[in-house]
């Protein structure tokens, strides 16, 4: 008995330990540089350029993604149970930032030089494809690097300033491809826009598989896992009966859902600065203010979430931004009309940097919480399953990334949004019908979709004094397990 307290002791102790040095924490932070900025480039350039300059319509992109939903149900079946009894020398989920890498590079890469003029059928098959042999590398990539995170320290306070950290580098990282804009615009005719696109893609593609590399090489993990002979005997089902019944699962999985909004306003991005403004560059002008908030914000972060718990300060800094969304809606997006162009402008700098002054602490929040459910499903089963619970989360993801854009693009048809690509030159419409339209994909969705995640947060339980008892147990657990191993915790596996 004497022997079991002092290991909860240094168990106690060993989770308020600081484990990472600042080298590794830096190197987690650039492992994901690269992704992060290929998410930003890819997530406001790939849908406009596949149809304004491809040729690909919006519908038959939003087809060929619900094909890949469907063929993608297997490979996210079977990822999260591969993960979660993956054992080797360089750790349980580090392998596969190297072992996806070559899927993702072929069907991320290949989109960007398919010629144009080939029929919308040609189009469907070489998307569905693409799509669905992208989607397997991600279904193995995604929950691993997201598992990866949660491994490095069981310090939950180490892990959050990582998060922090991390999340406040992005807000520097991501600028790069929000320069992108300018080339597009002010780069000298004689350049085909094409060949800007192009070139722009495969500059943060080399950023993917320089980074990921890096990562592989630098990571380690370190949390405490169930032998391989205690996964044995958990079967897989029991596994999925398990994560089935985590309650902080199924809100984040709800507030993913209502991500819906956001991907459909990113879809339609380029089109609204296009047509409504006549510049795409002005979104990397208006970005320029919109961003600064959180250079003051997101460092507080970590201590906002002593004074106000983790869930209230996600769901404040959603409400925020759905809010003015949905504010800015109803006055639209050129209040001082159309002869006003440089006050419009003012106007939409300021909106979009109260909507976005939160952006940095709803990542930092997300990422937060998603460790919290990990901690709070060891706590409830005695094992780690963020292989089968990232699997799932990564497979919902999915489904609204193609609700979205099945979504979007059933939209972008219906209400006649279609930008002009003519000459090798973006061409700006003026029809004031389409216009409304894109300023209602571009802000309301949003809105809307923001004011529910801010709802939904605040049903997230591990809150308080449950998540004050659910680490005191880990810390039980965890000693057992050091006793029935006699490994250290912090050992790699």
């Amino acid at each position: 008995m004497a022997e079991m307290q002092t290991a909860v002791d240094k168990q106690k102790e060993q989770q308020n330990k600081f484990y990472l040095s600042p080298k590794e924490m830096a190197s987690y932070i650039l492992s994901g540089v690269g992704d992060k900025n290929w998410e930003t480039f890819s997530g406001s350039n790939s849908d406009f350029y596949y149809r304004t300059i491809v040729g690909a319509e919006a519908a038959t992109l939003s087809t060929a993604s619900v094909i890949c939903t469907f063929a993608d149900t297997f490979d996210n079946a079977i990822s999260g149970p591969i993960l979660d009894r993956t054992r080797t020398r360089w750790g349980r989920v580090r392998p596969y930032l190297l072992l996806t890498l070559p899927l993702w590079l072929f069907a991320n890469m290949t989109p960007w030089i398919l010629p144009a003029g080939m029929s919308q059928i040609v189009y469907l098959g070489i998307f569905a494809v693409l799509y669905y042999i992208g989607s397997i590398a991600n279904s193995f990539y995604n929950p691993a690097y997201s598992a990866l995170l949660y491994n490095l320290t069981p310090n939950v306070n180490e892990r959050n300033r990582l998060i922090a950290a991390d999340t406040y580098v992005d807000l520097f990282g991501v600028w790069i491809p929000s320069l992108f804009p300018f080339f597009i615009d002010f780069l000298p005719e004689s350049v085909s826009r094409r060949s800007i696109y192009v070139g722009g893609a495969l500059f943060f593609i080399a950023l993917v598989v320089i980074f990921r590399t890096f990562g592989f090489f630098t990571l380690r993990e370190r949390v405490p896992l169930a032998s391989r002979q205690e996964m044995n005997q958990v079967s897989v089902w029991q596994s999925v009966k398990m994560v089935a019944k985590c309650q902080p699962m199924w809100i984040l999985l709800l507030k993913g859902f209502f991500e819906i909004g956001r991907g459909i306003s990113s879809r339609v991005q380029n089109d609204f600065w296009l047509n409504c403004f006549g510049k795409v560059s002005y979104s990397t002008i208006t970005s320029l203010f919109t961003g600064l908030p959180s250079y003051f914000v997101l460092p507080l972060a970590p201590k906002l979430t002593k004074k106000m718990g983790l869930k209230n300060l996600a769901s404040m800094s959603y409400a925020i931004c759905g809010v003015t969304y949905i504010v800015m809606w109803f006055i639209g997006y050129n209040p001082f009309g159309d002869d006003h162009l440089v006050l419009n402008l003012i106007y939409m700098t300021i909106g979009l940097t109260v909507a976005g002054s939160f952006n940095s602490v709803q990542r930092y929040c997300t990422t937060a919480l998603t460790g919290d459910m990990y901690d709070y499903v060891e706590w409830k089963t005695g094992i780690r399953n963020e292989g089968i619970m990232s699997a799932a989360m990564g497979y919902v993801n999915l489904i609204v990334n193609q609700v979205s854009t099945l979504l979007s693009g059933g939209l972008i048809t219906v209400l006649g949004v279609k930008s002009k690509y003519m000459g090798g030159k973006l061409v700006r419409q003026t029809d004031p019908v389409m216009l409304r339209n894109i300023w209602t994909l571009f802000a309301l969705l949003i809105g809307v979709g923001r004011t529910i995640e801010a709802i939904l947060l605040q049903f997230f339980k591990v809150h308080g004094k449950t998540r004050e008892q659910m680490m005191h147990d880990l810390a039980v657990s965890r000693a057992a397990k050091v006793l029935d191993t006699g490994k250290k915790d912090d050992e790699s596996q």
